[in-house]
């Protein structure tokens, strides 16, 4: 999945129900400026890997993970890591963007 397709997909998973429960803030893992209630066109800009956001809002979305697999070709255990600590309640800390 290319970068524009995940970050998509990423700002979908945002909109959960799910995850709105959690009450994360865009500006936590996208660049939005002074924006505070920042518009979904607006979060275009990840602060964090695609990949593992992308796994971090699926668990807490409660569905599937179109990256875990991806994740963990890269860092064995990585995505279980995100998964587990997302059940647990956390927010797990996510590594930057490459740019």
């Amino acid at each position: 999945m290319d970068n524009q397709a995940l970050n998509a997909r990423c700002v979908e998973l945002f909109q959960n129900a799910n995850v709105k429960l959690r009450m994360w803030n865009a500006r936590m893992f996208w660049q939005v400026g002074d924006l505070f209630n920042v518009p979904t066109d607006k979060l275009t800009q990840p602060k964090v890997d695609l990949c593992e956001l992308e796994v971090m809002l699926s668990t807490a979305a409660l569905t599937d993970s179109q990256c875990a697999a991806e994740l963990d070709k890269k860092e064995p255990g990585r995505a279980a890591f995100i998964q587990r600590q997302v059940r647990e309640g956390m927010r797990p800390l996510l590594r930057p963007a490459s740019h």
